[in-house]
């Protein structure tokens, strides 16, 4: 199939790759049939629903694949050699060296009780043939690239000693310092906080270009796509099913697929009354892959013929193709891209009542020391929190790692004792976590699941707890069918769902969601969204919503408080927040979002936020963030900012306030 007249021939190219997966229940097709081409310098992205085949096809070029899974068929080109026919020994000579990986958890691909010179060192040395000593100067030089601060230093490192922004750094660093041709890399910001991510971002964008390094980005964050890649490659159920410059991808998607995608993500100018579009249904089954198209049971613009005849990739301009029988996707349709539901309530104050009250909350953990005696450190993990929650209202919180989200919300919870402070909760709270699969029996049905709060509590008999079941699984969208299911036969956004199920069943007062929405696909985030602001108006229940990723949190806050080390440096209105940041750290972190549009990212000036989070065992007496600020002065040094109001509804913690 020819797609793309090239002057130069690629570096990397793919050709009818498939990739099966055997079964108990029977041979997962997970990559059909899959071609496109990579030249040198050029980043693609490669995006798509989970299932959809994105890391078993970039597995399937270097072979290395879990088992039962295995190349059936295709051609994968290397510079001109095929790949597919290499042995394994020879497949060994061309990983790191021709092709490197940098995968999604640093800490899986790290020794943890070996140093990073030691992982990173003898690679150097058989790659480039290289002696010790000039190879541990390649590792320092490369550490440095990435911005690792005293790299000859944290050469000598263990894993454990090194935050996650770090750690994959180190991985960056280790993929490149073997001067590959071609750089994989699968998920490998999706764990990292905003601020972490540009920087990662940042430097693989400087190094891929400075040194002619193709690579191929697999991702679900279509802002982070727009702002780094070149161009994309949509997957759905093991097949490319529109590729193209990034800009024709996202300002005018040919494919049905590609445009219901785009349409979920929450932008900077969403409103809250504004309802998130959703993509209706589920991928295929690709144990038994449909006939035809296979989004056609999704898609509004489907025909009959969609149901007879698979579409092949065609020309949609220059250099960009989809495979859709429809000239412009859903363009024209008289049906919605995406599933419809009600628009919001809109910006409804929120009752008078207080759900929650904290007071001047502090948790300090003590760290034992390992190898001498004297007094156990102290881990100052919040310091003198206050905030409020009232009903029906959704408060958000953000930060980076490390300052004191989760704390807080376990302390909510009374999964923490403060070391201070006062905490009110009116009525009962509850938790929905980021991985509902950590919290759940996967031996029990999912009835029994959401059953298990109401029997430890004593409530109702048999009869009206089934009646309660009944209610629950309907009231956040699923069908009575699924309580006899387990959670292994649902998907991550249905299993989320049961996770709210469970929470709502004791009637809260209050829930407490931490990251529920950050490992899901954005086609599944949109539902969980919806779903949470839907309960909110329709049961008036109080949010606390923990989380990273920034434009999700402004759709659905009402407000925010913005935690740094421990401590609140701005809280207020989630559109005050955004819109006129009063904080440079509040500043710094709205900075650093991806946003979905490759024309406004192009013109945006990168504005890194430099240095490491202070220890919280050791505070500074000043501005904790006055290391990393850009506008800090003598007095941020040396005396602590409190919180105070630049406007009526707004507080924020920094002497230089009204300059920002």
């Amino acid at each position: 199939m020819t797609y793309q007249t090239e002057i130069a021939p690629p570096l990397l190219d793919v050709r009818d790759l498939c990739t099966e997966f055997g079964t108990d229940h029977g041979t997962v097709k997970a990559v059909n049939g899959v071609s496109f081409a990579i030249n040198e310098g050029e980043r693609v992205a490669i995006v798509g629903e989970s299932g959809s085949g994105k890391s078993a096809m970039a597995m399937s070029i270097l072979r290395l694949l879990a088992y039962p899974g295995r190349v059936t068929s295709g051609k994968v080109r290397l510079e001109g050699r095929d790949l597919c026919s290499l042995s394994e020994r020879q497949l060994n000579s061309v990983r790191g060296r021709e092709v490197g990986t940098v995968f999604q958890d640093p800490m899986s691909s790290l020794d943890p009780v070996m140093r990073i010179s030691k992982q990173m060192i003898p690679p150097i040395m058989r790659s480039l043939r290289l002696s010790r000593e000039k190879a541990r100067a390649e590792a320092i030089l490369w550490l440095d690239k990435v911005g690792i601060p005293d790299p000859e230093r944290r050469l000598e490192a263990f894993p454990f000693e090194m935050s996650g922004g770090m750690r994959q750094r180190v991985m960056i660093a280790m993929a490149l310092s073997c001067r590959p041709r071609l750089l994989i890399a699968d998920e490998p910001t999706t764990a990292l906080d905003v601020t972490i991510q540009a920087q990662i971002v940042e430097v693989m964008k400087t190094l891929t270009a400075e040194t002619g390094t193709a690579m191929m980005f697999i991702t679900h964050d279509l802002g982070l796509v727009a702002r780094f890649a070149d161009k994309v490659a949509v997957m759905y159920a093991g097949r490319i099913v529109e590729f193209g410059p990034v800009r024709d991808i996202f300002c005018a998607p040919a494919h049905p697929y590609t445009q219901s995608l785009l349409s979920t993500i929450p932008s900077t100018k969403a409103l809250r009354h504004e309802r998130l579009a959703q993509i209706p249904g589920m991928p295929p089954d690709m144990k038994s892959p449909p006939q035809g198209c296979a989004f056609r049971a999704r898609c509004a613009a489907a025909v009959a013929r969609c149901a007879q005849d698979a579409p092949e990739l065609s020309p949609r301009g220059s250099g960009h193709i989809a495979a859709c029988w429809q000239p412009k996707g859903l363009e024209g349709c008289k049906r919605t891209a995406c599933e419809s539901r009600p628009q919001h309530g809109g910006n409804r104050p929120p009752r008078e009542r207080t759900m929650v009250e904290i007071n001047r909350l502090t948790k300090h953990f003590s760290s034992p020391r390992l190898f001498s005696r004297g007094p156990a450190p102290v881990v100052r993990a919040v310091n003198g929190v206050t905030l409020r929650v009232q009903q029906g209202e959704t408060l958000g919180i953000v930060g980076e790692s490390g300052c004191g989200k989760s704390t807080v919300a376990r302390l909510l919870l009374g999964l923490e004792q403060p070391t201070s402070g006062e905490i009110f909760i009116d009525g009962l709270a509850q938790m929905v976590f980021q991985d509902p699969s950590a919290s759940f029996n996967p031996k029990m049905r999912i009835g029994a699941i959401i059953e298990e709060p109401l029997i430890v509590k004593s409530w109702g008999d048999k009869a009206a707890r089934s009646a309660r079941l009944r209610q629950l699984i309907t009231q956040v969208g699923l069908e009575e069918a699924h309580l006899e299911r387990y959670p292994s036969q649902l998907s991550g956004g249905q299993r989320q769902r049961v996770a709210v199920a469970r929470a709502l069943a004791l009637d809260p007062s209050v829930i407490v969601a931490d990251e529920p929405t950050s490992a899901l696909d954005v086609s599944v985030r949109a539902q969980i969204i919806n779903l949470l602001v839907d309960l909110k108006e329709e049961l008036g229940i109080a949010f606390v919503f923990i989380s990273h990723d920034l434009l999700t949190v402004r759709y659905i806050a009402d407000r925010i408080a913005v935690m740094y080390l421990g401590e609140v440096v701005e809280y207020g209105p989630a559109d005050q927040v955004f819109d006129q940041p009063a904080h440079p750290y509040t500043k710094a972190l709205i900075e650093a979002v991806p946003l979905p549009d490759p024309v406004t990212e192009a013109r945006r000036a990168t504005r890194l936020l430099e240095g490491e989070l202070p220890s919280p065992l050791n505070l500074p007496k000043g501005c904790a963030f006055a290391s990393r600020c850009p506008i800090a002065t003598d007095i941020c040094r040396t005396e602590k900012p409190v919180l105070r109001h630049p406007m009526k509804t707004r507080e924020a913690a920094c002497h230089h306030v009204n300059s920002i």
